[in-house]
């Protein structure tokens, strides 16, 4: 009996540790995050991306600096430390991953095809 009921105790201990982790990474990227993408076929690209949580799941959008039209995210799927979102662009639908790198920076790429690397937008 008492071993079923450490056993008990473990599991439980378990779940509310995973739940903490993954919700602080959904507020990891919550905020505003210029966005450096590298190689794209106009040369590099400057781009404002930002995060908010609504009822619980991340939502968002992309906006590129030149062109300063929002585009919204379809989707958006945390892993671990990882944020995948899509998007409809001019040049069809994007796909975008993005990694926690430390507490103001992030990396990863559009398409599996280029790279991005961003830092936190200072609050005014």
């Amino acid at each position: 009996m008492k071993k079923l009921s450490f056993m008990f105790s473990f599991v439980v201990l378990l779940l509310l540790t995973s739940a903490a982790s993954a919700q602080k990474n959904d507020t990891y990227f919550v905020g505003q995050w210029n966005i450096l993408i590298k190689g794209l076929p106009n040369g590099n690209t400057d781009a404002l991306v930002k995060f908010e949580l609504k009822d619980g799941q991340l939502a968002g959008s992309i906006t590129s600096v030149t062109e300063k039209k929002e585009m919204p995210f379809k989707t958006v799927t945390l892993k671990d430390s990882t944020v995948t979102v899509t998007f409809d662009h001019s040049s069809g639908q994007v796909e975008m991953n993005l990694l926690k790198k430390d507490d103001a920076n992030l990396v990863g790429n559009i398409n599996n095809q280029f790279d991005l690397s961003g830092v936190r937008k200072k609050e005014d």
